[in-house]
């Protein structure tokens, strides 16, 4: 009997193992399809590309998502342009403070129906047709702490991914992201406090710098000259999504992340300069950093969590702003892969006022030091990449390997004479 059970449930444990395993390949596949989407989005939303990857995160993730800035730093244009990449999405978004009612929040319109009862007598009734939030596949609710109460409720449901409550049943909705911004921060009691817990991942964002700006300035002046948009934009469909959402859960996630992840938190429970009790008593939390952990790399073409990963954290460690330069002093350590050990390499080869710069500028008296040095970074390039965990990291390798030739290259002809490097 015993080898009976055992004959009949093997064969269908393997079929679906190989179900996960093509799906987790499909949505691996689609990794080149979204840093296209992320390349346009951000030619025209300069310096948002925090506000992209978070979005992308909470598609995949399910879990809910805040932006913090003032007012006027495309927040909503971002998220409107990456939706707008989605075929077929709904997107929803509207300033809470003007939204008066849950029924305004949800309701699309309401018809009047007159019925009769089982006596005769005449009855009118009113019926509800959802849409709006309750329609979209992406909502974005901004200046969220400004809600009504009753809003509130309903934005509370909303972040839960379950469904919205509506004379007093619970509809599902098609919500793939919910969204929230403010350039405030709420009260930590009451409904204001329970919405802010679930926002598991928490970006903030800031006014672009001047090369921002400078870039900003170019970006619209390149629009105005195009006549109409490429048509060759690269689109994510509906299906799409929903394959990365369902391949997510079988991204590997090694005890030695579980590890690393967990001694952060108590580095930084341990941490004098700022309170963080609550990251390590929000056992809910903890669980949810694993799912955006597993989104990022699958994002990222990835079947398992690597170190490169953890960087994310900066997103979901934090409770007030001046807790953030902490938890990245903190993971500042374990995030360190060989392609940030490889960008160094070549941070500090081509130095403004190194030796190699110094000769690239027409000081041939140091050529052999020069090239001496280049070599060295290239073995080091080399090593680095052997270390490096995945394609795409030693394929960033390979480029800094062959900027890295090109300025030995270019040493090389300075000090022969055959020509100046500018």
């Amino acid at each position: 009997m015993i080898s009976t059970v055992a004959s009949t449930t093997t064969p269908a444990t393997s079929r679906e193992r190989e179900s996960e395993v093509e799906k987790l390949q499909q949505a691996v596949a689609l990794a080149a399809k979204i840093q296209s989407i992320v390349s346009d989005v951000l030619a025209r939303h300069i310096g948002r590309e925090d506000v992209i990857r978070a979005t992308l995160l909470s598609l995949v993730s399910g879990r809910p998502a805040f932006f913090l800035g003032s007012p006027g730093v495309d927040k909503t244009g971002t998220v409107q342009a990456l939706a707008g990449r989605i075929t077929g999405a709904s997107f929803y978004d509207a300033l809470m403070p003007t939204v008066a009612s849950a029924d305004q929040l949800l309701v699309e319109s309401t018809s009047i129906e007159e019925t009769t009862d089982a006596g005769g007598a005449k009855q009118i009734r009113t019926r509800d047709q959802l849409g709006r939030a309750a329609a979209a596949h992406i909502v974005f609710a901004d200046e969220i702490w400004k809600a009504e109460p009753r809003v509130l409720n309903t934005l509370i449901d909303l972040s839960k991914g379950d469904g919205v409550r509506h004379d007093g049943m619970l509809v599902k909705t098609p919500l793939l992201a919910f969204l929230s911004a403010s350039n405030e921060l709420p009260e930590s009691e009451g409904n204001l406090g329970a919405v802010w817990s679930r926002m598991t991942i928490r970006v903030v964002v800031q006014p672009l710098d001047r090369s921002g700006k400078i870039g900003l300035v170019k970006a619209r002046l390149g629009r105005d000259r195009q006549s109409a948009q490429t048509a060759t934009s690269a689109q994510l469909t509906l299906n799409e999504v929903t394959l990365l959402r369902q391949a997510r859960p079988f991204v590997k996630i090694p005890d030695d992340i579980v590890t690393v992840v967990l001694d952060i938190l108590q580095e930084l429970l341990d941490d004098k300069s700022a309170d963080f009790a609550w990251a390590w008593a929000d056992d809910r939390r903890f669980g949810r950093l694993f799912d955006i952990l597993q989104a990022k790399a699958l994002l990222e073409g990835r079947q398992t969590v690597g170190k490169q990963d953890l960087a994310v954290l900066e997103w979901l460690l934090w409770d007030t702003p001046e807790q953030i330069p902490v938890v990245k002093a903190k993971l500042a350590p374990y995030c360190r892969t060989p392609l940030n050990d490889a960008q160094e390499v070549v941070d500090t080869l081509l130095s403004p006022t190194g030796t190699v710069q110094t000769v690239c500028g027409g000081d041939r008296g140091k050529g052999v030091p020069a090239i001496q040095q280049c070599e060295s970074a290239l073995e080091e390039l080399v090593r680095l990449r052997s270390d490096a965990s995945d394609a795409a990291m030693q394929a960033a390798i390979d480029a800094l390997t062959a900027q890295v030739n090109a300025k030995k290259a270019d040493v090389i002809a300075v000090v022969t004479g055959a020509k100046r490097t500018a």
